[in-house]
């Protein structure tokens, strides 16, 4: 008896390290799968590709863009879309409408298929990776914090990124109200994808990350999605402080969102069907109505952008 009380710690540490052996064991073969995963080249110029000697327009444009994943119908069909210089356009569309693959495009985590972008006339498939996504900062809807500090998370926008910096993205995105009230300040540990925040300050520390470069375009997907309805005013607060000096192209889910931009483009089963102010499409296309009364989640719209008004792209 004594001697099995003497081994009972023995052999529970022993289970306990034999099942952190098999966790252990299965991040290192997810680890090592990634680290085998080889870099990805930068794509030349195909012959199924049309010349781009041809400049573009200023700003950001779609030309003809198509894009599908493999073994899988098209998302995108023949998108045509241009946001001007400084201006805010957001992008609506019903659920699967390809939304969020469209702007998965401007910073090339995918290539299209067909057609060209173009940002500032430059095609982005002629420019390296590294300096289109210079120019470019992503805030996705489930934007992804590090276990790191609050300040390491939102100097990753920026190479050359300053305390100062920080401060001034911290701020820019309200985020400088509750940052100084955690333990340490910018230096609080936040934890593996932000868990020891709540949603609106992972959003607002996204937001901050994706500013602090003062990119040159901002590409963001529902920014307000799931927010409370004080912490949506003090992420919209900032949102507007942010796009007064930059292009945007936002992917909307709520009217707050909409009516951030300048214009809204509706896509609808991968094609644009309409572009216009909020207000005109909401009276002269009831597609679009439809989506900002709240009934998105469908996947099919009713009858309602076909020919309805609202201009063309």
């Amino acid at each position: 008896m004594a001697t099995a009380l003497v081994l009972r710690p023995v052999v529970e540490s022993t289970g306990s390290l034999l099942a952190l052996s098999h966790e252990a064991a299965t991040a290192a073969d997810r680890y090592l799968d990634v680290m085998a995963v080889p870099m990805l080249p930068e794509l030349e110029p195909t012959p199924t590709r049309r010349p781009t000697t041809e400049p573009g327009p200023a700003g950001l444009t779609f030309e003809k863009v198509e894009f599908g994943y493999p073994n899988a119908p098209a998302v995108l069909r023949g998108v045509d879309l241009h946001v001007a210089p400084g201006e805010t356009l957001a992008l609506v569309g019903a659920t699967g409408s390809g939304k969020t693959t469209l702007t998965s495009l401007v910073p090339r985590l995918y290539e299209p298929t067909g057609g060209r972008i173009t940002l500032d006339g430059r095609d982005i498939a002629d420019m390296p990776r590294a300096e289109l996504r210079g120019c470019i900062a992503v805030a996705f809807e489930d934007s992804a914090l590090f276990s790191a500090t609050i300040a390491e998370n939102v100097a990753m926008g920026a190479e050359t990124a300053t305390d100062a910096d920080v401060a001034r993205a911290l701020r820019v995105a309200q985020a400088d109200g509750f940052v100084p009230l955690l333990s340490n300040g910018p230096d609080t540990m936040v934890g593996e994808q932000g868990l020891t925040l709540s949603g609106g300050q992972r959003h607002r520390l996204a937001l901050a990350r994706a500013v602090i470069g003062r990119p040159r375009l901002l590409v963001l997907d529902d920014p307000l999605s799931a927010l409370d309805i004080h912490t949506e005013a003090a992420v919209e607060a900032a949102l507007r402080e942010v796009l007064g000096t930059t292009t945007a192209l936002i992917v909307a889910h709520r009217p707050s969102t909409v009516l951030l931009a300048d214009r809204v483009g509706l896509l609808t089963q991968g094609r644009i069907t309409a572009v216009g102010t909020h207000q005109e499409l909401l009276k002269t296309n009831a597609e679009c109505a439809w989506l900002m009364s709240g009934l998105e989640p469908l996947t099919t719209p009713p009858a309602a952008s076909r020919g309805e008004g609202g201009k063309t792209s």
